[in-house]
């Protein structure tokens, strides 16, 4: 606990944390009954929660609506709920403010396979090049509504061979609202409050207005569809400090010095706004058949910030900024997934037939900036790119359960899939990318440049995959299961993975489990072929060159030592225990090692005097550097998960207590450095910078603790019923790659170490009138914020925290929901 804390915020930290601390999943809001029943995890129907052959958190509607808390995102709300996720808030970066990520048990983010009902999700179209976790393709979770939400389910072990490719660190499936009866409508707002101690000043701002609403509808012949909406504005934040001009300015003009002091620069949140769609249904075709489908639409702007350009600039036009400039980096998402489907009885096998479509557009521009090679005339808005990648598949499955000699249950699953995968860039409008007349001043449009035309690709492929997948209960105590799934790519090859996983019921209150598992992830299309180049005049003005990121299939890559993109594999060992003393406590408690072989990340810019010469020698002198994808990387992280639940009658109301904690590290085995033809370009070069190794082994808290508590009196939704929820996260170390020469080496690379912070988040609900409930909450409430960057890595105070912290940068938020349900 900190002991800086005011005396009252002491005692009352204090307090909370006393009152969790007897607690004995927060996976678990209900005591074990059949609303526990997972669809993740399990092809057999009825699997519950506790019972699965592997762990599974499973989180309600009411648990996410909490958890949404200040961002309405369903990231933030996954990292605030389970300790084994993590949603870093990436700031003045680009498309990483646009498009977040989360990332399970300490992997990649795309090393986590994400469902909607059941059903793959389409990634997102951007290649993250400027946060964290650099070179990889994810899904955007927050293309999803939180409103439409029923519950999310997460499988924490290697599935491949259940799910294919992307599930090595596990799966989340998100399952949409559903029936034809009542809905919801709910208005939510809050900002940030908050004391900033860089600036001493005391902000209000984050404003954020949310509305949403959802209903059912049921039909003479059966059929049912829900049909839901939400809309988001979200102004931005605010969380730079005091800018030294002397440090911060290109040459320290008068004009720039005039400016010491001043909060020129820009970090926190983006302005934002979103609206989002909902639909599912289902519809009798036939007996014994039932059609279904269902539908996600998100469009989302931001607004983010560049660094701030000075009067005396190079980079600045006088006659259009005087005083200089900060340009606002603008992307714009628009996502469509859809799944039609039938459900049908064929010979005894409950078969599923669907098509599937996703697409994902992205659209990156800058406003308030300038190509300054053009001089006055420069436009001061630009398109930068269109980046979109789509998917379409079609799926069979079919499941059996079958008796077997002294009653003993087979359940059988047996499947297939083709899918077809696109991924497209478009360049941007010409200015953006032109090398004017000025060549003093670099070419493109600041904060950018754009894409260009040479630049631009188009990529398909085709994938073909079969899996069996088969439980049998050995015993009433004991249930062995196995799956093998088999998939050929038209561009990365075939592949085999394999489950074999077990659990052993020791007494109706003890199990055991494990799991042996094998997992592939194919690079994604855009890993493949993205190339994208910053131009820049040469030092005389003379030429233009490029810093170029290329594919690694290049030729001028593979000059460097790049190969060609291998798929990612995994082994995943897991071992585990569940106990349940009674029907409203459990705990469980699962360790887990995962082995990651030719993990694909970005190399450093290779850039020398030496690599100059040999360009020039090889007719390149276009090229001032060079970067590629790579599978320069094995991982093994380990860790350890722990999980308790208990509910009791207190005060006249029932208390659901949860616990959590993840312990996570993960090592590297290997780091390919380079070849014998980087060596023999420039021996000094390093493939890998100690940045980059940072960020897989240290870029995680290495703990993670959430204490819950959440009462409530009376029957939710009453009239006069009221609850508490109260919950206090603790993280653990993280360490971010610093510039300050007093930083500590951590693995060879100056660190500072950040993280092992408390934040508390609390809300008070009470029932107006029967479905009617007005809740007031804080999240952050004792306003914490991350250690202060070293000195020398603040960007001449510029930025006094560092967004690889998870407290996050924005402070205290406050907040009221009115929620109406029918």
């Amino acid at each position: 606990m900190n002991r800086s804390l005011p005396p009252l915020k002491r005692r009352l930290s204090l307090l909370v944390l006393a009152s969790l601390g007897a607690l004995p999943a927060f996976a678990q809001s209900e005591p074990a009954t059949a609303a526990e029943v997972t669809i993740v995890g399990s092809r057999v129907k009825g699997r519950t929660v506790f019972d699965s052959v592997a762990p599974v958190d499973r989180f309600s509607a009411k648990d996410v609506e909490q958890a949404l808390g200040a961002t309405g995102e369903v990231g933030a709300a996954l990292q605030a709920l389970s300790p084994s996720i993590n949603q870093p808030r990436v700031s003045a970066s680009g498309s990483a403010d646009s498009v977040r990520v989360v990332q399970l048990r300490g992997l990649a983010p795309d090393q986590v396979l994400v469902l909607v009902n059941g059903k793959r999700r389409h990634t997102n179209a951007v290649l993250d090049l400027e946060g964290i976790f650099q070179g990889t393709v994810p899904v955007d979770l927050n293309a999803l509504p939180g409103s439409a939400i029923e519950r999310i389910e997460i499988l924490r072990d290697g599935a491949g061979a259940q799910y294919g490719s992307d599930a090595v660190a596990g799966v989340i499936n998100i399952v949409l609202k559903s029936g034809g009866t009542g809905g919801s409508a709910s208005a939510d707002v809050g900002a940030y409050h908050t004391k900033f101690a860089p600036t001493g000043r005391t902000i209000t701002d984050g404003q954020t207005v949310q509305l949403a609403t959802d209903h059912g509808f049921s039909f003479s012949n059966g059929g049912t569809l829900r049909l839901g909406a939400e809309v988001k504005r979200q102004a931005g934040t605010h969380r730079a400090g005091r800018s030294d001009a002397g440090w911060t300015s290109w040459n320290s003009t008068p004009e720039d010095l005039a400016l010491d002091g001043q909060v020129l620069f820009k970090s926190g949140d983006p302005k934002l706004h979103a609206a989002s769609a909902f639909a599912n249904a289902t519809l009798p075709l036939a007996s014994g058949v039932l059609g279904y489908g269902f539908a996600t639409l998100h469009t989302r702007g931001t607004e983010g910030a560049a660094f701030f350009r000075y009067p005396g600039d190079p980079n600045n036009v006088a006659a259009l900024y005087p005083a200089g400039y900060r340009p606002v980096t603008t992307g714009n998402v628009n996502d469509l997934g859809a799944t039609l489907g039938a459900r049908f009885d064929w010979a005894g096998w409950a078969s599923d037939a669907s098509l599937r479509v996703g697409d994902n557009r992205y659209e990156q521009g800058v406003q308030q900036s300038l190509n300054a090679s053009l001089g006055a005339a420069s436009p001061t808005q630009f398109h930068l790119a269109t980046l979109r990648s789509g998917q379409t598949s079609l799926n069979l499955d079919a499941s059996r359960a079958f008796t077997l000699d002294g009653g003993r249950a087979l359940n059988l699953a047996l499947g297939g899939e083709w899918l077809h995968e696109t991924y497209r860039t478009r360049p941007g409008d010409a200015a953006s990318y032109a090398a004017g007349s000025v060549t003093s001043a670099p070419p493109g449009a600041q904060a950018g440049p754009g894409l260009r035309p040479e630049d631009a690709v188009s990529l398909s492929r085709n994938v073909r995959s079969v899996f069996a997948d088969a439980e049998l209960e050995l015993s009433r105590a004991w249930l062995l299961a196995a799956a093998l799934r088999a998939a050929d790519y038209s561009d990365a090859g075939s592949s085999t993975t394999g489950k074999l996983a077990s659990r052993v019921k020791l007494s109706p209150a003890w199990l055991l489990r494990g799991s042996l598992a094998t997992s592939f992830r194919a690079p994604a299309l855009a890993q493949t072929g993205f190339r994208f180049a910053t131009l820049n005049f040469n030092a005389d003005g003379t030429a233009l060159q490029n810093n170029a990121l290329l594919p690694a299939s290049d030729a001028l890559a593979q000059a460097f030592g790049a190969q060609a993109l291998k798929p990612e594999t995994s082994r995943h060992l897991s071992l585990g225990a569940a106990w349940r003393p009674a029907a409203a406590t459990t705990v469980t408690l699962d360790a887990y090692r995962v082995k990651v072989q030719d993990r694909i990340t970005r190399s450093s810019d290779l850039q020398s005097d030496a690599v100059s010469d040999w360009l020039t020698a090889h007719g390149r002198s276009d090229i001032q550097s060079v970067a590629f994808l790579t599978n320069a990387l094995d991982t093994t992280t380990t860790g350890l998960d722990l999980a308790a639940s208990h509910e009791l009658r207190a005060n006249g109301g029932a208390l659901q207590l949860n616990a959590a904690l993840n312990l996570n590290r993960t090592v590297l085995d290997a780091v390919r450095q380079g070849s014998a033809a980087l060596s023999a370009i420039d021996p000094a070069l390093t493939l890998i910078g100690d940045d980059a190794r940072l960020r897989v082994t240290r870029g995680t808290p290495r703990h993670k603790l959430i204490l819950g508590a959440d009462w409530q009196q009376g029957q939710a939704g009453q009239a006069g019923a009221w609850g508490l929820n109260l919950r206090a996260t603790r993280y653990g170390p993280v360490w971010a790659y610093s510039f300050d020469s007093a930083a500590p080496l951590v693995d060879g690379a100056p660190a500072q170490r950040l993280g092992n912070t408390w934040v508390v988040d609390l809300e008070a609900r009470y029932a107006l009138a029967r479905g009617l409930t007005a809740s007031l909450g804080a999240a952050n409430l004792f306003n914490r914020y991350p250690a202060r960057t070293y000195a020398d890595s603040s960007y001449g105070g510029a930025f006094p925290y560092n967004f690889t912290d998870p407290t996050g940068l924005n402070g205290r938020y406050l907040h009221a929901r009115l929620a109406w349900t029918y």
